[in-house]
């Protein structure tokens, strides 16, 4: 075995799906999800695979040169992990997602953007001066299929074997051979969490006409358009960010305001709820709002998480979060705030929480810092603590309603 494998330590509640990693080699990095596995930097060189019910360590992976994880793709049966990555420019190394085992390298190019569809992995860039390149390469063996250019390459999304993006339009390519299957209509594409192989898509349209549109993957061609007031949407210059339910959200970094939208089976968008700031508060948003249920939040720059009820009387009132570090007890000024499928998540570098209906639930002293929790399913969350003299750092797999972890 290797000099610099970290030694990892597992603990693990089969029966609640509960565990925690535990090494005193270093700092441990954001774990990323991918279908069944947690994916987690566990030394300056090295990535590790858990499983993501039980917590099994089933691979320690060959050191990299400079891996930037949070990134990574997977698909074709390789992790794909951007190595010496810059702003616009970033090398590529596969591991085998059975083993770890280095499958092939990319030099560092422009290509720095990287999505999975399929047995193939997507490379093009999204700034920079080869803004205009695509490339299809074998997710196994790293060989270059095809290869495009483009005079603007803006959003991409993948459903199924199909590469949609906005370049003059939208377009759609074949993720195996590169040949273009269709172009079809303009706007703005919306991301959907979890979703990589629907049938349709979504698309906004701003401008006289505000609209969204549900369009088909195989054709990009509308199924159905949904059109918004546009009064409704003077203070929002931003396409929405889609929210379950068949709803849509309007907010953006440095307003106040936050807008929620039923659009689903509807010719007109239907207005939920609508609420803003005090001005008293003498701040405003510092990442875009969340919804969760009935429930929007926002995180505000002067470090506050405010909620509000959809559809309520009230605004958007402070939620107050204490923790207990030891005897010491602390108040959590977030940072980040990340929505799962029934909570919502805060974090700064002293401790993490969590929230549903307006309500805090538990809070947890951590000391780690960009500790942003991640949600596991429904039900549990992953992040990362460290002891109070760090020397041991911990990944724990927690009960996202109770906090429960093990230590």
């Amino acid at each position: 075995m290797a000099d610099d494998i970290p030694r990892l330590t597992m603990k693990a509640d089969a029966e609640r799906g509960l565990w925690t990693l535990s090494t005193t080699a270093g700092a441990l990095g954001r774990p990323v999800v991918s279908g069944d596995t947690v994916y987690l930097q566990v030394s300056d060189s090295r990535i590790a695979a858990l499983d993501a019910q039980g917590g099994r360590i089933r691979w320690c992976g060959e050191a990299l040169t400079q891996p930037d994880p949070d990134a990574l793709v997977c698909g074709g049966g390789a992790v794909v992990v951007p190595v010496q990555r810059d702003y616009d420019r970033s090398g590529f190394t596969a591991l085998d997602a059975a083993t770890g085992e280095v499958r092939w390298t990319r030099r560092k190019s422009g290509l720095h953007e990287a999505a999975a569809a399929g047995s193939t992995v997507v490379l093009w860039n999204a700034s920079g001066e080869d803004r205009s390149r695509i490339a299809g390469v074998d997710a196994l063996t790293g060989e270059t299929l095809w290869e495009d250019e483009f005079e603007r390459i803006g959003d991409l999304l993948v459903r199924g074997d199909r590469v949609i993006f906005e370049a003059g339009g939208y377009r759609a390519l074949d993720a195996r051979t590169g040949g273009e299957v269709w172009h079809e209509g303009y706007g703005s594409l919306l991301e959907q969490d979890g979703i990589s192989d629907g049938a349709v898509f979504h698309d906004w349209s701003g401008g006289f006409s505000p609209a969204l549109a549900i369009r088909a993957s195989d054709t990009g061609k509308p199924l159905a358009t949904t059109y918004f007031p546009k009064r409704a949407l003077k203070d929002f210059s931003s396409p929405p960010t889609l929210v379950d339910g068949g709803r849509v959200l309007f907010s953006r970094p440095f307003e106040r305001r936050v807008l929620l939208c039923a659009y689903a089976g509807l010719d007109q968008a239907v207005t939920l709820g609508k609420q803003r700031l005090g001005r008293w508060r003498l701040t405003s948003f510092s990442q875009p709002a969340v919804c969760v249920g009935d429930w929007v939040y926002a995180l505000s720059l002067r470090q506050r998480l405010y909620a509000a009820k959809v559809g309520g009387k009230r605004g958007l009132r402070q939620l107050a979060v204490a923790y207990q570090d030891g005897w010491n007890p602390g108040a959590l000024r977030p940072t980040e705030i990340t929505a799962g499928p029934g909570h919502v998540f805060a974090a700064d570098w002293r401790a993490v929480a969590a929230v549903r209906d307006g309500r805090v639930l538990w809070a947890a002293a951590a000391d780690v810092s960009d500790n942003l929790p991640v949600p596991l399913g429904a039900d549990r969350v992953l992040f990362r603590s460290s002891s109070r003299d760090r020397r041991v750092n911990r990944l724990h797999c927690a009960d996202a309603e109770t906090g429960r972890r093990l230590t």
